[in-house]
């Protein structure tokens, strides 16, 4: 519907997108959850516009097309969005690439959880830099 907000969930885990999936039906009004197990087929939905999400949560370590890839690969076909990596432990090196990349937002630490919700509702209201 295309009053609805839009989030993109791009992870691996198939567990992990339905807990996000829960989380953000169940205490955001007016949000639609596209969810994708595969990099590619995400990607594939951006650059043919079947998703304009507010803000993309995208999981670090992917097989295939990690999260870096991924965040490049949108940025190549010419699409930003904010980003918010979601990762089960946040290195060094991450947080350093994260300064660097313009559409990185922040970083949460999975499980999603309602009482993150705060920290993604400006990134739902288009309030980012």
């Amino acid at each position: 519907m295309a009053n609805k907000k839009q989030i993109m969930v791009v992870n691996d885990d198939q567990i992990q997108n339905l807990i996000c999936r829960k989380v953000f039906t169940m205490n955001l009004d007016g949000v639609e959850v596209l969810d994708f197990v595969d990099p590619s087929e995400a990607l594939k939905a951006i650059v043919d516009k079947r998703a304009e999400p507010k803000f993309i949560l995208v999981d670090v370590n992917m097989p295939g097309m990690n999260g870096w890839e991924f965040i490049e690969n949108v940025e190549k076909n010419g699409f930003e969005y904010p980003v918010v990596m979601f990762t089960a432990s946040v290195d060094e090196e991450d947080r350093e690439k994260a300064s660097k990349t313009k559409m990185v937002k922040m970083f949460l630490d999975k499980p999603m959880t309602k009482d993150k919700l705060p920290l993604l509702e400006p990134l739902l209201n288009g309030e980012h830099d």
